[in-house]
């Protein structure tokens, strides 16, 4: 079976624009908000910044750029993946930049700002779901052509802000991770030396860690520990919180309740002693009538009953691309 032909124009949802981004920034250094877009979404380094750095091995604007991916293979796009191309985008983004570090053939470590390999290739990128039609290359394009005012009404902005915000929020993962290890290994926020790859892989998601945040994250590492980081190599860095738990307003009735319960507790306890100090026989257990007929057939046929968890229209088609993706992985040898 050949792998499918994509009409990326015909999947290409309709789209509208809003003043782009004028790079200002807050006293931390991070983006001010963007228009239409949740607060936490701060990402803190612009698309000019990210390419004079250097990511992605060099290829990201290149169609033909590394490894072919499974949705635009090389026998039906001889030109590489359509819709990537530097020319939507502000020329001066581009002025002064080594075209090797986006515009590259191959991918090269040495086109990456940390020098290493982070991330998956294209064919990785689509395997998981996480392509997108209308931004076939994925976050990055997605990022730029936000950052430049395109706003989709698909969703595919709030899956896309989503993404972000798991990787380099506030509680993000690789973010608190690279905290955790600069704690770890009692070095400087910015240490070049901690973590590399993910320091590099955050330069793809249009973050770098700043003193700001590395103080405030490093309070939530110290309670909560950090990602794909073992609790015991952070022996000496995270603390056990203790004392009594603080109570809000609304949780005022379930300390009530609490109590109460204890109360009846210590009386009933005291209640059976008494009746064993008399010699009285424990009370009765209160027993439950025999289930009808009608209750015995309902539970049956409860039992067989498979619930189905629901899922959005987006977690759908990612899933069924998925699927596709990774038959179309084995029918070429990939797997």
């Amino acid at each position: 079976m050949a792998p499918r032909k994509l009409d990326a124009s015909a999947s290409r949802p309709a789209a509208r624009f809003v003043t782009a981004h004028s790079g200002a920034r807050d006293k931390d250094g991070r983006l001010k908000p963007f228009h239409d877009a949740p607060a936490a979404f701060r990402p803190n380094l612009t698309p000019q910044q990210m390419l004079e750095k250097g990511m992605h091995g060099g290829i990201y604007f290149n169609p033909l750029g590394g490894k072919p991916g499974i949705l635009y293979p090389r026998s039906r796009y001889p030109k590489g993946i359509p819709g990537v191309s530097i020319d939507e985008f502000p020329p001066e983004w581009f002025k002064g930049v080594p075209p090797g570090l986006y515009k590259s053939r191959k991918y090269s470590v040495q086109n990456n700002f940390y020098k290493v390999k982070s991330g998956l290739d294209q064919a990785g990128w689509e395997s998981n779901g996480w392509i997108n039609e209308c931004d076939p290359r994925g976050w990055t394009q997605w990022y730029f052509r936000f950052y430049m005012g395109r706003r989709l009404d698909n969703g595919e902005d709030e899956r896309q802000i989503g993404r972000w915000l798991g990787v380099a929020g506030d509680k993000g993962r690789w973010k608190q991770n690279l905290i955790g290890k600069c704690l770890r290994d009692r070095k400087a926020f910015d240490d070049p030396s901690v973590s590399p790859v993910v320091r590099q892989t955050l330069l793809h998601w249009a973050y770098e860690l700043t003193e700001a945040d590395f103080e405030k994250g490093a309070r939530r590492v110290k309670t909560h520990g950090a990602y794909a980081i073992p609790a015991d190599q952070l022996h000496g860095v995270t603390v056990k919180t203790q004392g009594k738990r603080k109570f809000t307003q609304g949780d005022d009735v379930q300390e009530a309740s609490t109590k109460v319960d204890y109360t009846e507790q210590k009386k009933d306890r005291a209640a059976r002693a008494s009746r064993r100090g008399e010699g009285l026989p424990p009370p009765a257990k209160a027993t439950k009538p025999p289930p009808s007929r009608a209750a015995k057939r309902k539970r049956v046929l409860d039992s067989h009953v498979e619930e189905t968890p629901h899922k959005s229209d987006y977690e759908k088609q990612r899933d069924e691309r998925k699927r596709q993706n990774l038959k179309q992985l084995a029918e070429l040898g990939l797997t």
